[in-house]
């Protein structure tokens, strides 16, 4: 998973040194991160692999975290969506793509368009107030959990769902690991100063040749590397970094350094779950697009 903050902590996605004024990540929040990232590598490739339920719960709780996330960011701007309402959508819309039921969703997002103006027009009288407050409870659910159900359906796609999480996995890891470790080497011209100073163009780039190789490597053992999978394979690096960066515009918006919540990060040393999995969202739906055109996943 990929992230990008504009927080004092830096992120693997952090792909040049800091400025002079700044101060410099410490050595033991380095080990913290480091031990985070060993630990959280091999259970979601476990996780991944075993699919079903494991998958689901812990989609389910990163679903929730995140959701919760979205929400408190948006208090900063004084129109938070309605988290309650927002939750239990959530997961509902993650549980129709594991029971696979699309009316299951599609009731989900009635009952919370309907449930949230009804609510917001009883609390405020204002019909412009009612809908803003609506569409920012939406969106977390649009940008949080749609995604989530979508990675639990390409994990149940048959016979090569594991195939192609994996090369979405490897397309994500591949773009985060390599673009920090290429623009610590190499970067110089910023990417997108008023989002991200710390990006650079020479960090993307090794980003997403990197992302382009493991997620190609992939597809190769599995006999799915075609010209259709291979233009996907390539923009999918180029999605995690807009992913990334798209992340950093909201965070800037609510005004806000990171997404994490106080006492509620799994992640230690790693910013909020937003902050983890802002490219995987992305490119999740990138991935979801192209097998659903092919007929390889469920709607």
């Amino acid at each position: 998973m990929t992230t990008v903050t504009d927080s004092n902590v830096q992120t693997p996605s952090d792909e040049s040194p800091r400025p002079s004024n700044q101060p410099r990540r410490s050595v033991s929040n380095l080990a913290v991160r480091i031990m985070t990232g060993l630990v959280l590598l091999p259970a979601i490739i476990f996780v991944t692999f075993a699919g079903g339920w494991w998958l689901t719960i812990v989609a389910l709780a990163l679903t929730v975290i995140g959701t919760i996330e979205f929400y408190h960011m948006e208090q900063q701007r004084g129109l938070p969506g309605n988290t309650l309402l927002g939750l239990v959508t959530a997961i509902v819309v993650v549980l129709a793509f594991h029971f696979q039921v699309r009316e299951l969703w599609m009731l989900a997002l009635a009952f919370i368009i309907i449930a949230s103006l009804v609510l917001e027009w009883f609390r405020s009288h204002d019909l412009n107030r009612s809908l803003l407050r609506t569409l920012t409870t939406l969106g977390g659910i649009l940008y949080i959990a749609f995604p989530t159900g979508f990675f639990i359906a390409i994990r149940s796609s048959q016979p090569d769902g594991i195939q192609w999480l994996y090369a979405l996995l490897f397309a994500t890891w591949g773009t985060d690991s390599f673009a920090y470790l290429a623009g610590r080497a190499f970067g110089k011209t910023p990417l997108a100063p008023h989002l991200s100073p710390s990006k650079t163009v020479e960090g993307a780039i090794g980003g997403v040749l990197a992302g382009i190789f493991f997620a190609s490597l992939v597809l190769i053992q599995a006999q799915l590397l075609d010209v259709g999978a291979f233009i996907l394979i390539v923009i999918a690096p180029i999605t995690a970094i807009v992913g990334d960066l798209l992340e950093s515009a909201i965070k800037r918006y609510f005004g806000v350094k990171d997404s994490g919540v106080v006492g509620l990060n799994p992640f230690p040393g790693h910013g909020g779950v937003l902050d983890r999995i802002d490219a995987m969202l992305l490119v999740t739906v990138l991935f979801y697009g192209y097998l659903l055109l092919n007929g390889l996943v469920w709607l």
